[in-house]
């Protein structure tokens, strides 16, 4: 996709979303930018200031017309996003208007950019690294203010530091037992047994720190995956609508309504919620449609964060209740009994004492509420929101990506190997060989090796103009 003389050609595209607008914002990078530019923004001064904006009409000569009224601003090279010459084109928000200057753009001398060229740019020319090119569109896409915080640490370096850091104590320890290698016929010991231990610990506790990190960096980004669980009609269904503020499901006195997994988001306390209602469980049921409702929903407890198990006081726990919830996982369980409106002392419901083994007051993960009272909403998600947003953003750093986790987590496991290679009294030439594997993995991450796979990975999920 990239690389070859496309890297030293001028580029152009909307670097705003696509559609009428208040205004649209035209990029264009690479060495003939200027002059591009100025085949359709005469007004443009022979000497131009850097980071300066000029304001003129754009104008067709051939045609001999005027295309727009315009804001263009001026970056040198060296002191752009890309690294390259660029300059900016402020127009007024019409589509046709942009696909106008764009051809012109385009008759001048440059092409259209690819996806996320520019960001490639200046990952190439030493702008942003690897990762925090990815922490770009983890930016444009954080649909939470705790995810659009945590990709704005990143995007500054916050994670990069930290990688960058294992990278010198990976280089450091390799360098000497390298070194010792090479002076071992003499007799010398230029690192001690001690220190090694020392340092690879070090590194070994800054990648588990990191790897173990990525569950709650990835809730933080992709929000908390919530399913809702429990028999038929016990009132999954108006939940869910309470929680998403909006009507999502169908809400009907016959059971067994749902029949696939409805989802939806909302947000609270900074955090992304995505609900997913489950058709109801039970045991005995000839419709087809049904059981494979079922099934998904059993599948969908197992991929959630939560599990929200919902029973109904009025019926108290019934044996159904009970088996289903033997079969849930207890991390991160949470028990509602539904319909309080209905019940005068819901302590009292057949069959409370059988749900102290899963959930209770002292663990905060039982609640008596009532689908029809909106206080229901803030009181669940208050305590939810509470059990995964308790990072400090501001000390702590997370990782968020699956390739950056998949690459530390290979560099850990190289780690963990070194270590019981030094205990058996291996020598250095054998420790190296793992050190090496977990230096790779480091910097693949930061983007110091790359390939062509990598780099369609990255950047092919930007959008065009970034």
């Amino acid at each position: 996709m990239y690389g070859g003389d496309r890297d030293s050609q001028t580029i152009c595209a909307v670097s705003t979303p696509h559609g009428v607008g208040g205004i649209s914002v035209i990029r264009i990078s690479g060495p003939q930018s200027l002059e591009v530019t100025r085949k359709i923004a005469v007004f443009l001064p022979q000497k131009i200031e850097s980071h300066k904006a000029y304001f003129g009409t754009l104008y067709d000569s051939q045609a001999q017309e005027d295309i727009d009224e315009v804001l263009v601003t001026y970056f040198k090279k060296g002191n752009s996003f890309t690294g390259e010459e660029v300059l900016e084109i402020s127009c007024h928000g019409n589509p046709q208007i942009c696909q106008k200057i764009l051809n012109h753009l385009i008759a001048g001398g440059a092409r259209s950019a690819d996806r996320g060229e520019f960001t490639y740019r200046a990952f190439m020319n030493g702008n942003v690294d690897l990762v925090q090119a990815e922490s770009i569109l983890a930016l444009i896409e954080s649909q939470s203010e705790k995810a659009q915080k945590l990709a704005l640490r990143q995007l500054k370096g916050q994670l990069s530091q930290k990688l960058e850091g294992l990278e010198n104590d990976v280089t450091w320890l390799m360098a000497h037992m390298e070194a010792g290698i090479d002076f071992s016929t003499e007799g010398l010991e230029l690192v001690s047994h001690d220190v090694v231990a020392e340092k690879l610990t070090q590194i070994e506790d800054a990648l588990k720190s990191l790897v173990n990190s990525y569950k709650a960096g990835r809730i933080l980004k992709d929000g908390v995956r919530i399913a809702l669980a429990g028999r038929p009609n016990v009132g999954k269904s108006s939940l869910l609508n309470l929680f998403l503020e909006e009507d999502r499901a169908i809400v009907t006195e016959v059971a067994g309504t749902t029949r696939d997994v409805i989802s939806g988001d909302t947000k609270f306390n900074g955090l992304k919620f995505t609900f997913l209602d489950t058709a109801g469980i039970r045991n005995h049921t000839s419709d087809i449609v049904e059981q494979i409702g079922i099934q998904k929903s059993r599948e969908a407890h197992v991929e959630a964060d939560v599990v929200l198990f919902v029973f109904d006081l009025t019926e108290g726990i019934q044996p159904e209740d009970e088996e289903l919830l033997k079969q849930l996982s207890k991390a991160n369980l949470f028990v509602i009994g539904n319909k309080l409106d209905k019940v005068n002392e819901p302590t009292q419901t057949p069959g409370f004492e059988k749900l102290t083994q899963y959930a209770d007051f002292a663990k905060r993960n039982l609640f008596f509420v009532s689908a029809l009272d909106q206080n229901a909403r803030p009181l669940v998600l208050k305590e939810i929101s509470g059990r995964f947003s308790q990072t400090d953003l501001q000390d702590y750093v997370l990782l968020s990506n699956a390739r950056h986790y998949e690459n530390l987590e290979k560099a850990l496991s190289n780690t963990v190997r070194c270590q019981q290679l030094l205990k058996e009294g291996l020598g250095s030439e054998f420790l190296a060989i793992e050190l090496k594997e977990a230096l790779i993995a480091v910097q693949e991450t930061l983007g110091k090796r790359f390939d062509d796979q990598v780099m369609d990975r990255v950047f092919k999920e930007f959008c065009l103009g970034k």
